[in-house]
């Protein structure tokens, strides 16, 4: 991996490494090295023809995906009983166009040189980073999982360091090629199983904490409080977390532009009064500050994840 093209410390010892070897070429990984391929393709080729592939294979998915779009209509259902089915049906077929754009992309990640990257991913809010770090405070940034997640994280390892969290994939190649990205101009990742030390470790020497606390991971560590309407197990790590390193968190979204053809990624100043000291209290901050963030792209929230998987005792489940 190479970290010649911005400022960053040396791989922390703690981080996990994802390295080349040649289990990775073995036969039953070579239709995934053709996509590897095909996404270098495609960064060759005229936006207007990219654009138009990812319409076309967002429609196919929208028909096509079974079990996640019944998980994601059941989702929208339970977060926007506000809409109309139609409005709902509608917000669905944009998730699946934003989320075929995203994937065909990922050449941009993959292979974009550095130029690319900061023409092609804005981040907006720069000055609540900055500012905060002018003072020496340590910062977490609080990371959706939005279909545009991975581009923010790459723009923002590009201008500053930092560390994050991550499960590594079952297929090697794809970690392999992932964590390359992600680690390439700066910061390391580390496993969720390694708990919070390393990320407070890492946030004490100033690099900026990534962070991505908003799946349904069960009741473990979590208390159930409202997202969008509807009781949810929400992870209390945040404050923790938030407490321990003395940071403090700034909001965050990313997600695709389409008239502008660009990534962005917000940053919104530090949560107020975070953390409360009660875990429910910041949990809920938590969660409305993801709503914020939902906000400025609905069609482009990982709406196929169960959000609401786990269930408070008694309730029938959800999905």
């Amino acid at each position: 991996m190479s970290r010649d093209d911005a400022p960053g410390e040396e791989a922390d010892v703690g981080a996990y490494r994802a390295p080349l070897t040649a289990r990775h070429f073995a036969p039953r990984y070579w239709l995934t090295w053709v996509g590897v391929a095909l996404a270098w393709v495609l960064q060759q080729i005229p936006r207007p023809a990219v654009q138009a592939l990812a319409r076309g294979i967002g429609r196919l998915l929208y028909r096509r995906s079974g079990r996640s779009r019944r998980i994601a209509e059941r989702n929208l259902e339970l977060c926007f009983p506000q809409l109309d089915a139609a409005e709902r049906e509608a917000r669905l077929a944009a998730f699946y166009r934003y989320q075929a754009q995203t994937v065909l992309d990922y050449g941009l990640l993959w292979f974009g040189k550095p130029g690319e990257h900061a023409s092609r991913i804005r981040v907006d809010g720069l000055e609540h980073y900055e500012r905060a770090r002018s003072e020496g405070t340590p910062v977490i940034i609080l990371a959706p999982h939005s279909l545009g997640l991975d581009y923010g994280g790459v723009r923002m390892s590009q201008m500053y360091d930092g560390v994050s969290f991550a499960k590594p994939m079952k297929n090697p190649v794809l970690e392999w090629i992932n964590h390359r990205s992600r680690t390439r101009y700066s910061g390391d990742i580390f496993a969720r199983e390694q708990g919070l030390r390393p990320a407070i470790r890492q946030l004490r020497r100033g690099r900026f904490f990534y962070y991505l606390p908003d799946e349904d991971l069960g009741a473990d560590g979590a208390v159930f409080v409202d997202f969008f309407g509807v009781s949810k197990a929400t992870l209390t790590a945040l404050g923790r977390l938030a407490r321990m390193s003395r940071a403090v968190v700034l909001p965050s979204f990313a997600w695709y532009d389409l008239a502008r053809d660009e990534y962005v990624m917000r940053l919104w100043p530090p949560m107020e009064d975070f953390p409360s000291g009660d875990d429910a209290a910041d949990a809920r901050a938590m969660n409305a500050a993801v709503e914020r963030g939902v906000e400025q792209a609905p069609a482009q929230y990982l709406w196929t994840l169960r959000l609401f998987r786990t269930r408070p005792e008694g309730e029938p489940p959800l999905y």
